[in-house]
């Protein structure tokens, strides 16, 4: 490879002058000499490395290298030379880690020197190589041992993760974290035992939706400006009619006109366990988003709850991402997902998209559990008689 001599003296400077003569022999005896001196940089142990090369001596050169990278763990020529030192012997893994930091060290340099550019492309390219190489071998391995079933679904998420084909997301709620609950993206609504019951009643809930299209009032933007906080519309959708809701209930208070007008939908939300949290939650809505209007990344209040949605007028185009993982809303079908990872939802149709939404205790919570959270927001709120409204 092409060397980069620095100024570690007059004598390693003509040892670098003899490598390229091609002098593996006066160059070796040079950087010698030049270490023997007690003020050797790593320029003169990776030279020696490289005269050893030359000459074959594999295991002089392994050790020259780690010599350079003791006193310099940063320099470059001598990472890159290690990488190609194990990629030699056939141990990819090694020289993969050798040639990573290679390329993340480059990458920091306000600009690649020239002579250094061949150098990253070609570690680049062979990193890139062994990570594929690594890649098949890891699933074909595991394809033999029942990776791909349905009952690996979760194994196969931590594969994802380790290949970094997916990143790790995890809860980071607003205002409250509640310790030691999975972090777990999308929750199977088949684990909840009146889903069924809820689903089933989706043509009816329909019903009532499509008769307050029709009288054509009850819909407010979702975002409203609360004159207690400031307002950082960095959103663009405060006040804005492209994200709008029809409450039923709304931060745990009921809107009995509302209700009344939804009565079947009123009826088959009676099983699911709401989060019951006076003057908070639960809020039970239709939520319309027109179309184009995306909702960007964000993150819910508290963990121990979980968000679920009832799509119920779905045009194609819509989506929503929680964590790593999009998936598209079906009519009637069931979406229960933890709010507190990092989401986001979008329409790209020319027709708007209208969910019910809904919020649950989360099952792994006791029912003490429940009341304590529920108490402590109490106090929280009863501290000067002014409950603040969370806000986004």
């Amino acid at each position: 490879m092409a060397a980069d001599p620095t100024n570690s003296g007059s004598i390693t400077q003509a040892g670098f002058a003899a490598l390229k003569r091609g002098d593996s022999a006066a160059a070796r005896a040079l950087f010698e000499r030049s270490i023997s001196t007690g003020a050797a940089e790593a320029a003169a142990w990776f030279g020696l490395s490289q005269a050893h090369r030359l000459q074959g001596a594999s295991d002089e050169e392994s050790s020259s290298l780690d010599q350079a990278l003791k006193l310099d763990a940063h320099y470059l020529p001598a990472l890159l030379a290690k990488a190609d030192w194990f990629a030699r012997f056939g141990d990819r893994r090694a020289a993969s880690s050798y040639y990573r930091a290679f390329i993340k060290l480059a990458a920091t340099l306000p600009s690649v020197p020239a002579h250094m550019r061949a150098d990253l492309a070609r570690a680049q390219a062979v990193s890139q190589r062994f990570a594929r190489e690594f890649e098949d071998h890891l699933l074909s391995s595991l394809a033999a041992n029942g990776l791909g079933s349905s009952a690996s679904k979760r194994f196969g998420h931590a594969i994802e993760l380790l290949l970094g084909r997916k990143q790790i997301y995890l809860q980071e709620p607003k205002y409250f974290f509640f310790p030691e609950l999975p972090h777990i993206q999308f929750f199977d609504p088949r684990a909840f035992d009146w889903v069924a019951e809820l689903e089933a009643e989706s043509g009816a809930i329909r019903a009532e939706l499509t008769a307050l299209l029709a009288a054509g009032d009850g819909f407010i933007p979702y975002l409203q400006a609360e004159q207690s906080r400031p307002a950082f519309d960095t959103k663009k959708l405060l006040g804005n009619p492209d994200w709008s809701a029809y409450f039923l209930i709304k931060e745990g208070v009921a809107m009995a006109k509302h209700m009344a007008q939804c009565p079947r939908t009123v009826a088959a939300l009676r099983r699911a366990p709401l989060c019951r949290i006076e003057r908070r939650t639960p809020s039970v809505l239709f939520s319309l988003l027109r179309p184009g209007t995306r909702i960007p990344p964000h993150h819910g209040f508290m963990n121990t709850r979980l968000i679920c949605h009832l799509p119920l007028v779905m045009p194609r185009g819509c989506g929503l991402r929680v964590g790593n993982e999009a998936r598209q809303w079906r009519e009637g079908e069931l979406i229960v997902f933890d709010d507190t990872i990092e989401h986001e939802a979008w329409n790209s149709s020319n027709e708007a998209r209208i969910v019910l939404i809904f919020d649950i205790w989360r099952p792994e919570l006791s029912e003490e559990e429940r009341r304590l959270v529920s108490a402590m927001l109490a106090a929280i709120d009863g501290f000067d008689g002014n409950p603040q409204k969370w806000t986004d």
